[in-house]
Parts: C-alpha cells; structure tokens; sequence
C-alpha cells in the first residue's frame, strides 16, 4: 500500500466555480415551470440540473497526491487517476500550447502542472500551491529512483 507523502487540493477559480453552480440554477429555473404548471419543461430542467451535478462531482478533482510510487488524482466518490513514477517523462509549468488530459480547474496557468508521460497523453492539474507540489513530487520520484537504483543492484 502505498503512503501518502503530500496532498495537496486543486485551486479553483472563479470561472470554474461559476460553471459548478450552473445545475443550481437549472434547478430554480425548474421550481419557476412548476409553479407556472409546465410539468414537462420542469421534468427536464430538473433532469438536466442533477445530470449536470453528477458529471461534475464525478470528474472535478478533489485532491491531488504524491504517493511512494505514484500520483494520485482523487475525483468524485470512488474514482481517482493514477499515474504511476515509471510511466513520468517530465514535470513542472506549461510551456505553449498542448493536448492532453485535462484535471484543470482554472483558466490561468500560473497555477498549472504538466506531466508528461512516456506513453499516453500528457495530463495537466491545478495544485493550490503548484511550487510546492512540484517540490514535493520531485523528492517523491527521486527517492523512488534511488530505492529502486538499490533493489536492482
């Protein structure tokens, strides 16, 4: 089992907060058809905001964590990404423009991760403190290498 060495949770701004109350309003907007008696309008309205809800609690992240042998991505209820230290090509800021797997929870990358894997797309998180996560995850994948350096000799 792996050991949790540092959790960290995302930085959300307040464009991806405004998007996570969105199947707020769809709901109220729902409550207003009921009132108004158009059953089928408030049927779907409804459908529509808890929809919603449930993708967002499903694919929003959580927290990130640095493990002995892996990161971690918790989203919502029992899923989680992992990333496994021998699958990292490298790790640190953004540069330019990239298609990848995206966990990102703001639009402005002073608070972006890239993670570069050797195979499959590059994954992108927003830790809340991205200088000390990049700490963090760099001692974790070197002390990996130096114990595994040690078992194999």
């Amino acid at each position: 089992m792996d050991a949790v060495i540092y959790e960290d949770s995302p930085y959300y701004d307040v464009w991806i907060k405004s998007l996570i109350v969105l199947p707020i309003f769809f709901v109220l907007i729902g409550v207003y058809y009921v009132y108004i008696k158009d059953v089928p309008s408030a049927v779907g309205l409804f459908g529509t905001g808890l929809l919603m809800g449930l993708i967002y609690w499903l694919v929003f992240p959580r927290k990130y964590q640095v493990m002995d042998r892996k990161l971690k991505i918790m989203l919502g209820g029992p899923f989680s990404f992992n990333i496994p230290f021998d699958t990292l090509e490298t790790v640190g800021k953004p540069e330019g423009f990239n298609v990848g797997l995206n966990f990102a929870t703001t639009f402005i990358s002073e608070h972006a991760v890239e993670i570069k894997r050797k195979k499959g797309m590059t994954v992108n998180i927003t830790p809340g403190n991205r200088d000390l996560f990049l700490e963090n995850l760099n001692k974790a994948v070197y002390d990996w290498k130096s114990g595994r350096s040690k078992v194999s000799v």
